[in-house]
């Protein structure tokens, strides 16, 4: 019997391309082999799409060698991509999304692959684009009751509504990832020179308020048939915000696997997580990120759709330790498209 054909996508035209390729690096290495056949595509950063016989050592050296570019296909009879240079059909039976940023976590990719019936793994289009968007993710979360930062959303530093911004606070770009664009605010030069940063990222910030508490966060795995949500880890920083630099330095922060809140406290955040999962249409993976304060209030920070994805990454390691191993935790999702 021959095996299903899936489709590893990784890379982007956006900033956490190199992240994606990481992340896929360790899928590529860890994929369930024995079930089914994997055919890596890769988004290079010019946003050409191309299929090779990648290695996982390649990808950990963005090494792309042999790289034949890919046009995708919208014949619903055989889904898939045709080969530009060899014009020869690469059928898919369905695609494994380890896609980081606004293309891939936003529900662009989502959509074409909706246009061309091919099955995907994630979120799918609402569910990726209402995360993506923290403005979305405020609108939709407080109004249901989840507690988040105070906020306003501008389009032009001239929108700024200067009486109701209180330091320190945080700028960041609307629909970006991996803290990139993030600025930590303690006066009003800095606000300006914050919001010019974002804005380099996205035509749409947020200027929120700072909570000054300790991030921890839940891990979720959903398919047809399970409903596994991690305990809650956490993330001990040794500045003020968990900023890029902290986020990809290993040695710049500690990550405890189980928080060191009471258990009635992280089981509250564990149903909380629970519901915001659904309430904002996730779908497969996703982890929930949080802030808890002195007096032991949480707030929701933001829900990624695509968490990092190497083997050492929170997410994967969080689901280990409920017991669902990396290999296993992939083709969970690739049995529940198929």
């Amino acid at each position: 019997m021959n095996k299903k054909r899936i489709g590893l996508l990784f890379g982007s035209v956006n900033s956490e391309h190199d992240i994606s390729v990481a992340s896929a690096a360790s899928a590529l290495a860890h994929f369930p082999h024995d079930r089914y056949e994997c055919v890596p595509i890769y988004i290079s950063k010019d946003g050409k799409w191309n299929v090779g016989d990648f290695t996982p050592e390649e990808l950990e050296t963005m090494t792309f060698t042999n790289c034949q570019e890919l046009a995708l296909t919208f014949n619903l009879d055989k889904p898939g991509f045709m080969n530009l240079v060899t014009q020869e059909p690469v059928l898919l039976d369905g695609a494994l999304l380890v896609l980081h940023g606004q293309m891939g976590e936003g529900g662009h990719v989502q959509g074409l692959l909706h246009c061309a019936n091919i099955p995907f793994t994630g979120s799918d289009v609402l569910g990726s684009s209402l995360c993506m968007d923290k403005a979305f993710t405020h609108a939709v979360c407080e109004s249901n009751g989840i507690k988040m930062a105070q906020y306003q959303t501008i389009h032009n530093i001239a929108e700024l509504d200067m009486a109701h911004v209180n330091y320190p606070c945080i700028v960041k770009p609307t629909r970006e990832g991996s803290s990139f664009g993030v600025t930590y605010v303690e006066d009003e030069e800095g606000l300006y020179k914050a919001c010019e940063f974002a804005f380099k990222y996205d035509s749409k910030i947020l200027v929120e308020e700072y909570i000054d508490g300790v991030e921890v966060g839940l891990s979720i795995l959903k398919t047809k048939n399970e409903f596994i949500i991690s305990d809650v880890d956490q993330v001990n920083v040794t500045g003020a915000v968990f900023d890029f630099q902290e986020k990809y330095h290993p040695h710049a922060t500690e990550t405890l696997r189980v928080s060191t809140y009471p258990k009635t406290l992280r089981d509250a955040i564990r149903n909380q997580g629970a519901i915001i999962f659904d309430l904002l249409d996730c779908r497969h993976i996703a982890r929930l990120d949080f802030f808890v304060t002195k007096d032991d209030q949480f707030y929701l920070n933001e829900v990624n759709t695509m968490p990092g994805f190497t083997k050492n990454s929170r997410y994967p390691m969080m689901l280990q330790n409920v017991g669902v191993e990396y290999t296993e935790l992939m083709a969970k999702m690739v049995e529940d498209i198929l």
